[in-house]
């Protein structure tokens, strides 16, 4: 049932913004599970303008480390305000919405899957990255819009309720 697969490469492209203009000076990293962290570097006397500026909407991803943790440390920036990330990471973006949406990728990358196809396409480094050109020969499924959309839904549902019983669960232990 490969009928819907397609490469990454033909729905994502490589953006590069940089902090020119000084917009922030909030670093963010990002960790193992995939979302965005402040940043543990230490910046101080940093030109913070070689930073690459993040808005909403856009990925980062940290390719140097795939082969070492066997993830591939990607996130989805989803607040108004922007942040930098280092000037290593790839930043990315969807090239049409109506095609691929943001949340659905991202659920896609969250796969242990994902990261088991990543750590298979590592370099021979001692860190053991991956290359952009081997992130956008990757492939996924992709559904009609319509159902990307219902199982983005479906999903948030489902972590909605989870988050609502660990509270219920935390108030009663209390």
């Amino acid at each position: 049932m490969k009928s819907n697969y397609d490469i990454l490469g033909n729905h994502i492209r490589l953006i590069d913004t940089r902090n020119r203009e000084s917009i922030t000076d909030r670093v963010l990293g990002i960790n193992i599970d995939k979302f965005f962290m402040p940043s543990v570097a230490n910046v101080i006397g940093t030109d913070l303008s070689k930073y690459k500026l993040i808005t909403k909407g856009k990925f980062a991803c940290n390719p140097m480390h795939v082969g070492r943790d066997e993830r591939l440390p990607v996130a989805l920036y989803d607040e108004e305000k922007p942040a930098i990330v280092s000037p290593a990471y790839f930043m990315f973006e969807v090239i049409d919405n109506s095609i691929l949406n943001e949340d659905y990728l991202m659920m896609w990358f969250r796969r242990p899957e994902f990261d088991r196809i990543c750590w298979l396409h590592t370099d021979g480094s001692v860190r053991g990255g991956i290359t952009w050109d081997d992130i956008c020969r990757l492939e996924l499924p992709i559904p009609p819009i319509e159902n990307q959309l219902e199982i983005v839904n479906s999903y948030k549902e489902i972590t909605e309720r989870i988050a609502l019983k660990q509270k219920i669960n935390d108030n009663l232990a209390a």
